[in-house]
């Protein structure tokens, strides 16, 4: 029975990390954010504030006729992570893909949430891709 580190090494023979490893670094960074009342600490997007959950409250996306074309990788999400997975896309010589993204501008969180002054209005969790 081989482990999960060798049948990754046969999926991918020229990987530079070891894969073990990057999971053990971000099992540890979650753990430490981890509490004790899960989800239950969230307050629901209910009634007055629900279309909060749906509408970007300072984009509104252009109205346009749909695009109808072929794409390599279409990535869902314009906020860090997406913007994230088209850079490396493009690191890596993709250039047939497309970002989308709902609401009127990318950016996600940090363009949704507009705090003044603020340098950054999350916790930041851990920007462990650009280490």
């Amino acid at each position: 029975m081989t482990s999960e580190r060798e049948r990754l090494h046969n999926l991918f023979p020229d990987l530079d990390f070891d894969p073990e490893a990057l999971r053990a670094k971000y099992r540890a960074e979650r753990d430490k954010r981890l509490r004790e009342d899960g989800e239950a600490q969230y307050a629901e997007a209910a009634d007055a504030l629900a279309h909060y959950s749906d509408d970007d409250p300072y984009a509104k996306p252009e109205p346009r006729e749909p695009l109808n074309l072929e794409t390599d990788v279409a990535v869902i999400g314009g906020g860090f992570s997406g913007l994230m997975a088209a850079a490396r896309l493009k690191e890596r010589g993709v250039s047939n893909f497309r970002l989308i993204e709902a609401g009127g501008d990318f950016g996600g969180t940090w363009n949704w949430s507009r705090y003044p002054g603020a340098q950054c209005d999350i916790e930041s969790y851990c920007y462990l891709p650009l280490l």
